[in-house]
């Protein structure tokens, strides 16, 4: 598999990396996934990818283009997506705790059952994204994250927990749109 930025340049060749953790064994947590933890990946081109499962923790993919990729199940914890287009893209159940989404456009994205506390997505575009449970009732967690000045129309946010650090984008009320406020007290990740 290449990785490719949006000048057609090779970023990663994981066929011929010389990183034996490039690619997971099927023994391995992550068995359809890649590992792309903490790889310089600005700008690539991962249009409609399948990188499922995939472990990219601190991962820098700022301005890349992951338009319809498949990302569920994937972890993602620090994740660099700022200025990123995942228009459409799956990010089913997926863990984006600290991930910064800064100014990504998340049109359609599908969020639901994800894990984004004290995500950073601030100016992003969330129009028609879903972020309710999952299919096994698990719900998206907005713990801490910021959303100051992003796009909400259409997004679905029902059941989605949020807690009292939270920011919404002005006249955002997360009641309206069927969230829930945890008033748990949490220990800092």
């Amino acid at each position: 598999m290449e990785i490719r930025d949006k000048e057609g340049r090779i970023i990663v060749d994981l066929k011929t990396c010389d990183d034996e953790s490039s690619v997971l064994e099927p023994k391995q947590v992550f068995s359809k996934g890649v590992n792309l933890e903490a790889r310089d990946l600005k700008r690539a081109d991962l249009r409609n990818a399948n990188l499922e499962y995939g472990q990219l923790d601190s991962a820098d993919l700022s301005e890349a283009d992951l338009q319809g990729a498949r990302l569920g199940m994937s972890n993602m914890g620090s994740v660099k997506l700022s200025r990123a287009n995942l228009r459409n893209a799956d990010l089913y159940g997926s863990f984006l705790n600290q991930a910064n989404f800064e100014e990504a456009n998340l049109e359609g994205v599908n969020l639901q059952g994800a894990n984004l506390v004290e995500a950073n997505l601030r100016g992003a575009d969330l129009t028609n994204a879903n972020l309710s449970p999952d299919n096994m009732g698990v719900e998206t967690s907005l713990h801490s994250a910021d959303l100051s000045g992003a796009k909400v129309e259409g997004a679905i946010f029902s059941q989605a927990t949020y807690d009292s650090l939270t920011i919404f984008p002005d006249g955002f009320d997360p009641k309206e749109h069927g969230m829930t406020l945890d008033t748990a007290e949490r220990r800092p990740i």
